[in-house]
C-alpha cells in the first residue's frame, strides 16, 4: 500500500511555508500522480519553481533595510494564500482517501524534500553572495546608512565621512545611503551608491557637485577622488569638480547645545564659536521662540554678511508684531559682536517656490 499514501493539506502548508512554493508544488505534484493526473503534477511543479523565483526575485530587487517586516512574513503568507487553493483542488479527494482509511505520506519525506531543495536554493545564493564586491568592503553603519571601507582605510577618517553626511542630510535615518570609501594608494576614492539611470540625470548631478565642493572643504589626510557606482558595485561614472555649474552652497545641520528642539542649518565657514553666540542670543529671545516649540534656524554667508533665514508664511510679513519681532532679533544679533553684520530675512514657500523678504 505504500504507493497509496498522500499528503494531507496541513502537510503541504508546513512544506510551503518551511521550505519554499517548490516543496509545496512537489506535494502537490506527488498527491496528483496518485490519483494518476500527470498533467497536474507537471503544472504544479512548474507553479512552485516560478512562485519560489518570484520570490527570491522580490528580495533581490526590495533594497535593504526596506519592508524588511513583510518579506519576514511571506512564507506564512504564501501558506495562507495556498492551503484554500489547494483544499478547493485536492480537499475532497483528501478527504475521500482518509476517511476509506488511506495511509499518510511520511513527514520525513517532506524534511528530506525540504533540506535538498532548502540546500539547492541557498548553495547558489551562497556562492552569489560571496562573490559580490561587497565582500571585499567592512562597514560602517550610520543610523540607517553606511560607509564601505577598505582594509587600508583609517576608522576616523570613515568617521569623519560618515558624520559629514549625517550633517548635510546625504545620510537621512529614514532613507538608506550607502558610499564606498577606499583608500588607493596616495588618494582616496569615494563612490556613491546610486542607480545607474542617475548617472546622466543632470539635477542629481548639479546636486553632486555642491556635496562635492562641500566635502572638500574638509581636510582628510589624502586628497578625495569621487565617483558614482551602482547597487552592484560594478559599472562606475567618474565625477570631478565643475566650476562652471552653479551649485547651491550645502548648509550642516546641528541641534542647539542647550535646546535640542531648535535646529541650527549653517555654512561650515561660521565658526562654532560664533554659532555658539547665535545660539546663546536666540535662546534669550524666549518670548520670541518658545522653546518648547521645534524651530529652525539658517544662517548663510552673502556678501560679507551672515543671512540668517526665518520661515514665516507670506500672509504675516505685515503684521506689526511680526515685523516688531523680527527688528529686535536683527538689533540683538548685530549687537552681539559678531565677525559680520546680520541680515534677516523672512521666507515661504509657494508652489515649490521659495520667496522672501529682508527685514530692513
Amino acid at each position: 500500500m505504500e504507493n497509496k499514501k498522500i499528503y494531507n493539506l496541513k502537510q503541504i502548508e508546513a512544506a510551503c511555508v518551511i521550505g519554499s512554493p517548490i516543496a509545496a508544488g512537489l506535494l502537490i505534484a506527488h498527491n496528483y500522480k496518485k490519483w494518476n493526473n500527470d498533467r497536474q503534477a507537471i503544472i504544479w511543479i512548474i507553479i512552485g519553481i516560478l512562485w519560489t523565483a518570484g520570490i527570491i526575485s522580490l528580495a533581490f530587487f526590495i533594497p535593504e533595510g526596506k519592508f524588511e517586516k513583510s518579506l519576514s512574513l511571506l512564507p506564512f503568507i504564501n501558506g495562507l494564500v495556498l492551503y484554500p487553493i489547494i483544499n478547493k483542488l485536492q480537499g475532497n479527494q483528501i478527504n475521500e482517501h482518509f476517511n476509506n482509511n488511506g495511509e499518510k505520506a511520511s513527514n520525513w519525506n517532506i524534511a528530506g524534500i525540504i533540506s535538498l531543495i532548502l540546500l539547492l536554493l541557498f548553495i547558489p545564493l551562497f556562492i552569489l553572495n560571496q562573490s559580490s564586491p561587497i565582500n571585499n568592503y567592512s562597514r560602517k553603519d550610520f543610523y540607517n546608512c553606511a560607509v564601505l571601507y577598505n582594509n587600508e582605510m583609517p576608522l576616523n577618517e570613515v568617521e569623519k565621512l560618515g558624520n559629514i553626511l549625517i550633517r548635510v542630510q546625504y545620510f537621512d535615518p529614514n532613507n538608506q545611503s550607502e558610499v564606498v570609501f577606499a583608500d588607493n594608494d596616495s588618494i582616496y576614492v569615494l563612490k556613491l551608491i546610486i542607480d545607474k539611470s542617475y548617472f546622466n540625470n543632470k539635477e542629481f548631478l548639479i546636486e553632486t557637485q555642491s556635496l562635492i565642493k562641500h566635502i572638500n572643504k574638509y581636510e582628510f589626510s589624502k586628497p578625495i577622488f569621487f565617483k558614482l557606482i551602482d547597487e552592484f558595485l560594478t559599472d562606475e561614472k567618474e565625477l570631478s569638480i565643475d566650476n562652471k555649474i552653479n551649485s547651491p552652497v550645502i548648509l550642516e545641520t546641528a541641534k542647539f547645545v542647550k535646546n535640542k528642539n531648535f535646529n541650527l542649518y549653517y555654512d561650515i565657514a561660521i565658526t562654532e564659536k560664533e554659532r555658539l553666540k547665535f545660539q546663546d542670543i536666540i535662546l534669550s529671545l524666549n518670548k520670541v521662540f518658545p522653546q518648547q516649540y521645534e524651530i529652525d534656524f539658517a544662517i548663510e554667508i552673502i556678501e560679507n554678511s551672515y543671512k540668517l533665514n526665518l520661515f514665516n508664511p507670506k500672509t504675516n510679513w505685515n503684521n506689526p508684531q511680526v515685523l516688531s519681532e523680527a527688528a529686535l532679533i536683527k538689533n540683538k544679533l548685530n549687537q552681539g559682536d559678531f565677525s559680520k553684520p546680520f541680515r534677516l530675512f523672512l521666507y515661504d514657500e509657494f508652489e515649490s517656490n521659495l520667496i522672501e523678504k529682508e527685514i530692513e
